[in-house]
Parts: structure tokens; sequence; C-alpha cells
């Protein structure tokens, strides 16, 4: 009598499933994307510092200044200059989100936009004890240490030819780490490290609201073992080569056309494959198309999501094309 269980016989039987498998399925390919600035600072090339009140003033000011240098794009007016300015006018950090303060001081200060706000830093550790017996009944004690470091910022800015306030944000980022000692205290928690990483967290996504950035996006690519130049294609777009990997797909498709032992769903592939290379080299009315042709070919309903995704990286270019031709303007005036 056969065991229909058999281990060997069932091993042989998934043998060709996993083979199958392994020849086609998909290669994630890490893409980097410039993302447009959530708010168009585009149009004021010259910025200036008028403080953060709170416990983490100065910390932040001086991080929000070196980090606003760094990115090349803005004229930022001395601090020093500033702080003078501020006592000569008789003003604090917190009187500017008055629009007279706010229009008063531009008229004795160069820069078209102002940031100001308040930040505070808050420090708090928690210990605690956790006891037990080891394997000859001797009594231990985990001494615990966990320390949290909170950092919460509402940055404004102004545009000091009129008082106008452009934008309100408020971030908060929180850090942790935990020491611990087997029957003796734990070292002591690094609380400047977790306030910096903190505090370099609200600073990050500050900027990446007025400041234009790169992302990372994930681009699915399909492979099959019956189209080899998939896998080449994959290889350029890996390196970001959009046009080789275009042309490669594209013979990809063109020769799958032709080839009568191939499925229309395999086909699909490379078309799915083209249309991703489109996608990420900016060019979306071809991605649009080649997307539809796959989805056409192939009937996978999963497809349709990336003509969403197609949309938002173009309405992102859009923006970003904005961005950019007005700083160009700017600097030029």
């Amino acid at each position: 009598m056969k065991n229909p269980s058999n281990p060997v016989r069932a091993l042989v039987r998934a043998l060709p499933l996993a083979l199958l498998c392994a020849a086609c399925g998909t290669v994630a390919v890490r893409v980097p994307v410039m993302k447009p600035a959530e708010i168009n600072m585009a149009p004021y090339s010259s910025v200036a510092i008028g403080g953060m009140s709170g416990n983490g003033d100065r910390p932040m000011s001086d991080s929000l200044e070196e980090a606003l240098v760094n990115t090349q794009r803005f004229t930022v007016v001395d601090r020093q200059h500033m702080d003078k300015v501020l006592r000569e006018l008789q003003l604090s950090s917190t009187d500017l989100a008055d629009p007279n303060a706010a229009a008063k001081l531009g008229k004795v200060v160069t820069a078209g936009a102002l940031i100001f706000g308040d930040v505070t830093d808050n420090y708090r550790e928690q210990p605690s004890e956790q006891h037990f017996k080891d394997d000859k009944n001797v009594q231990h004690t985990w001494h615990v240490l966990k320390g949290e470091a909170t950092v919460r910022a509402t940055f404004r800015i102004t545009d000091v030819s009129t008082g106008r306030l452009i934008i309100a944000k408020t971030y908060e980022e929180k850090r942790d780490d935990t020491n611990r000692g087997l029957d003796k205290r734990p070292d002591p928690i690094d609380r400047g490290s977790l306030e910096r990483g903190a505090r370099q967290a609200v600073l990050d996504r500050f900027m990446k609201a007025i400041v234009p950035h790169q992302e990372f996006m994930v681009a699915s690519f399909q492979k099959d073992s019956d189209i080899p130049q998939l896998e080449g294609g994959i290889g350029w777009a890996e390196r970001g080569d959009w046009k080789k990997a275009q042309e490669t797909f594209n013979a990809a498709a063109q020769d799958g056309e032709k080839n009568v032992k191939l499925k229309a769903p395999q086909i699909a592939k490379a078309y799915w494959n083209l249309g991703l290379s489109y996608e990420y080299a900016g060019d979306y009315d071809k991605a649009n198309a080649m997307i539809n042709k796959a989805y056409g070919m192939s009937n996978d309903k999963e497809m349709l999501g990336e003509l969403d995704n197609i949309k938002r990286l173009q309405a992102d270019a859009a923006r970003l094309s904005e961005q950019t031709a007005a700083a160009a303007a700017a600097g030029g005036k």
C-alpha cells in the first residue's frame, strides 16, 4: 500500500512549484524621489531667525540656523545682528506674533521672512527593579533605569514686509533609552544624546515642510524566467539608468508579443516594468499608458493602484517645478 503522506514524494511534488516561484516574483528597487516643500518658501530668498522662546530656545535656534544655511537656498541674517535689532526695538520673540511688531522689525531687517516660535524640552527618568532567583536559589535584582526626552516646538513664519503669518507648525518627538545593572546601579542615561535626537527629529520635520527634499520609494519590478530580459532591465533600474531600463523593457515587450509560447499575463510584466521605468524617470503620460496596457493584458487589479501613484508623483513634480522656478526668480532679483 502506498503511503500518501510520504515526505520524499511530497517534496518532489513541491519542487516544480518552488522553482517556478523563484523564477518569477518581484524585485523591490529603492528609488530616490524629490518631494516638494509643503509650504512654498521660494519667494523668500532671505530669512531671519527671531528666536525661540521656552527652555529649549538656544539649542533649537542654533540648530535651525545651521539647517537653514546648509540648504543653500536661503541667505540667513546673522543672529547677533537680529538680537541687537530686537533689543533696540524692545521686542521679544513672543512679541513677533503681533503682525504690527513683525512689520516694525521688517523695516530695519533685510530678510523677507522671519522664523520664530517656542520650544520646550522635557526629560524624565523612571527607575524600577526586577527580582529573581538563579538556579542555585540565590536572589538577584535587575536595576532598570529608563530615560525619556520629549521636545515640542511650534515654528511660525511671518512675511516681514506685511506682518502676515505664513505658517504655524507644531511638532513633537520623543526619544528613550534603558540601562540595566545586575545587582548594581545601572549606568546613567545619556540625556544629552536623547535630547539631541528628539530635537533633530523635530527640526527635520520642519525643514521638510519648507524645503524640497529627497525621499525613497519602493518600485516592485516583476521578473519571469521565460523573459530573461526583464532581469537585465531591473539591473539598469537599480543603477538609476532609466533610459537603458526603458530600452530593455520595451525590447522585452516587443519580443514577447512575437513569442507564441508566452501568455498575455507574462507579456504584461514587461509592460508593467516599462511603465515603472517611465514613471520614475518623470514621463508620466507614457507611464500611465504602459500600466494601463499591463492591466489590460493581465487583469491584475492591484496594478490599478499604481495609476494613483503616478498621479501623486506628477502633482508633486508640478509643485516642485513651481518652487524651483520661484526660487530662481527670487534669486535673480
